[in-house]
């Protein structure tokens, strides 16, 4: 998107991880190691009209296949454009989304991001683009509605395809059988998006995820996760995600 972008991820905006629907002892390590990190925090900051915002912007961003037009929230949440515009300001500063830095034109709300990241999900009858493989599993369980994902290996490009099933809560199939989820562990600078959403990737199997983090010497901390195991952490982070801010506490 260019360097006017500032491009931040997954984590930042999650309001409370679900544990309670996490079995894998895995999944709960990396969605802690994640939170440890300082990169999992509460929304539970966000005033009403903040969250009801953040929520209208998801839906759209859900039913239009990309970000809206400034206007169209405003005319959603019963907003002026300075009104909004204030609000938006404060969702920014708080990573909760993301704008062009010249334009103000909104640019992600996570977990979708206006970028081409190679995580592509069909959601109902659109495409978009998912900031990274956690948060392209765990928008099914975000909207209650089956989803298939299109991403690749990170080290060899091969193609990996993931569908969900009981509205995105299962895994339908996914293609290779051996592919795999790395959670890798960077978060540098309060922003993500020169950090953990470069470690947060579909490899093709255990093979090239271990060749890929030869290459990255000590950047390499993180855990293999099984596909399964990566649904589990998707849905800690998203599933709760579109409901309002009642609380900030992190269900267990």
């Amino acid at each position: 998107m260019g360097n006017n972008v500032r491009h931040c991820c997954t984590p930042t905006t999650v309001a409370a991880a679900n544990r309670s629907g996490v079995a894998s002892p895995r999944a709960r390590e990396a969605l802690l190691a994640i939170e440890n990190a300082g990169a999992l925090i509460s929304w539970c900051g966000l005033s009403a009209e903040e969250d009801r915002v953040r929520i209208a912007l998801l839906q759209m961003y859900a039913e239009q296949g990309r970000a809206p037009a400034i206007a169209d929230l405003a005319t959603r949440v019963g907003l002026t454009a300075s009104q909004l515009q204030a609000v938006l300001m404060n969702l920014e500063a708080q990573d909760v989304i993301v704008r062009d830095s010249q334009t103000g034109r909104i640019i992600g709300a996570y977990p979708f991001t206006e970028a081409e990241t190679g995580h592509r999900v069909d959601l109902a009858l659109q495409a978009l683009n998912a900031m990274c493989a956690i948060d392209a599993l765990g928008i099914g369980a975000m909207y209650d509605r089956d989803v298939r994902i299109r991403s690749s290996c990170r080290m060899c490009g091969t193609a990996i395809e993931v569908a969900t099933l009981n509205r995105g809560r299962e895994l339908a199939y996914w293609t290779p059988e051996t592919a795999i989820v790395w959670s890798g562990i960077r978060y540098e600078h309060g922003c993500a998006a020169n950090s953990l959403c470069k470690v947060l990737a579909f490899f093709c199997s255990d093979e090239h995820l271990a060749a890929w983090r030869q290459r990255q010497g000590e950047d390499s901390r993180g855990f293999r996760l099984s596909m399964e195991e990566g649904l589990e952490t998707g849905r800690a982070i998203f599933e709760n995600s579109l409901k309002a801010n009642e609380s900030g506490a992190v269900a267990t």
